[in-house]
C-alpha cells in the first residue's frame, strides 16, 4: 500500500508499508505493520470489519488495543472476547475503570450504560468464562512501552481519564498542558479517549485525519497520535476507525459497517440510551 503522506512542514513524499518486515526498537516480536485499535465501545459490527480489514492487509504483526471495549454498546462480552483473542496488548480505558471502580463523573445515560455493563459481566455463565473476563478487565495495565512509543488511553499525565482536545491549542487554555504532556513520552505517544484521529505536534497544531489524508510522516519529529475510534467515531465520518504504524508514518484507516445492525442492536437493550445509537449515523 503506498499513499502520500502529507507532513507538517509541507515535505509531501510517499510512504510505503512494507511487505516484508520492518523493524524497529523496543520489542523484539514488534516486526512488519503494527494496527491500533481504540473505542470499540461494544460495537461488534464495527469490530469485525475492522478486524476484517486487517486481515485483508497482510503484512499487519500485531494489534493493540488502547482501551474501552466496552461501554455504550450492546455487545460488551463479545468485544471483550474478541479484542483478548486478537489483541497483544489492551489497555485499561476510563470505561473498563468505571466497571470496576464505578462511574463516578458520567452523565447519568453513560452510567446507566456502564452499569448495565457490569451486570452483563457479572452474569456471564459459565462461571469460569465470568471469571477470565472479570480478571481480564482487572489486569488491564493503564500504560504500555514499546521502544520510544508510549501507548496510553487519554494521556501520558493521566493513561486513563485525561482528555487532549483540539480545544487544548486554543487561546486561553492552559499554557502548560501540552507542554507537560509532550514531555510525558520520548517520540511518538499514541492515545485514544475522544474518538477524533488526528496527529498533535510540537509546535501547537491539530492534524485531522481527514486533512492529511491516510498517512503522515512521523520519522522526523515528536507527535502525540490519536488512532481514532472503532465503535464510536466523532469526527463526522460514521466509518470506523484505526490507525497502521509503521515505523516511520501512520495511516488512518476508515471501514465501513453495518451502522443499521448496530443500531437494531441497540434497541433489544432498553437500558442504552437510544442517542448512543442515532449518533453513530451521523459520526458525532
Amino acid at each position: 500500500m503506498t499513499v502520500p503522506v502529507p507532513v507538517a512542514a509541507g515535505r509531501a513524499r510517499l510512504a510505503q508499508v512494507p511487505a516484508g518486515l520492518h523493524r524497529f526498537g523496543g520489542e523484539s516480536s514488534c516486526t512488519a505493520v503494527i494496527a491500533f485499535i481504540s473505542d470499540i465501545h461494544a460495537n461488534l459490527p464495527a469490530l469485525e470489519a475492522v478486524f476484517a480489514d486487517i486481515d485483508s492487509l497482510g503484512s499487519v504483526d500485531g494489534v493493540y488495543c488502547l482501551g474501552d471495549v466496552v461501554g455504550y454498546g450492546p455487545q460488551p462480552v463479545e468485544c471483550l472476547e474478541m479484542v483478548a483473542s486478537r489483541c497483544k496488548v489492551i489497555l485499561m480505558g476510563n470505561h473498563e475503570h468505571a466497571v470496576i471502580f464505578g462511574a463516578y463523573g458520567f452523565h447519568a445515560p453513560a452510567k446507566r450504560a456502564v452499569d448495565w455493563t457490569r451486570e452483563i459481566l457479572d452474569s456471564v455463565e459459565p462461571l469460569p468464562r465470568r471469571k477470565v473476563l472479570r480478571q481480564l478487565i482487572e489486569g488491564l495495565p493503564e500504560r504500555h512501552e514499546m521502544g520510544d512509543l508510549l501507548l496510553v488511553h487519554g494521556s501520558p499525565r493521566d493513561p486513563v481519564m485525561e482528555y487532549v482536545l483540539e480545544s487544548d491549542l486554543w487561546e486561553g487554555s492552559d499554557p502548560e498542558k501540552m507542554d507537560q504532556i509532550f514531555n510525558g513520552f520520548q517520540r511518538i505517544c499514541l492515545i485514544g479517549h475522544t474518538h477524533r484521529p488526528g496527529v498533535f505536534t510540537t509546535d501547537r497544531c491539530f492534524l485531522a485525519s481527514s486533512e492529511i489524508g491516510e498517512g503522515f510522516d512521523v520519522s522526523d519529529g515528536k507527535y502525540l497520535v490519536n488512532v481514532g475510534s472503532v465503535g464510536q467515531p466523532r469526527d463526522r465520518d460514521t466509518r470506523a476507525c484505526y490507525t497502521l504504524y509503521t515505523g516511520d508514518a501512520v495511516y488512518f484507516r476508515r471501514v465501513a459497517y453495518d451502522i443499521a445492525e448496530t443500531v437494531r442492536r441497540f434497541k433489544t437493550v432498553p437500558q442504552l440510551e437510544a442517542r448512543f445509537a442515532e449518533r453513530l449515523t451521523r459520526g458525532e
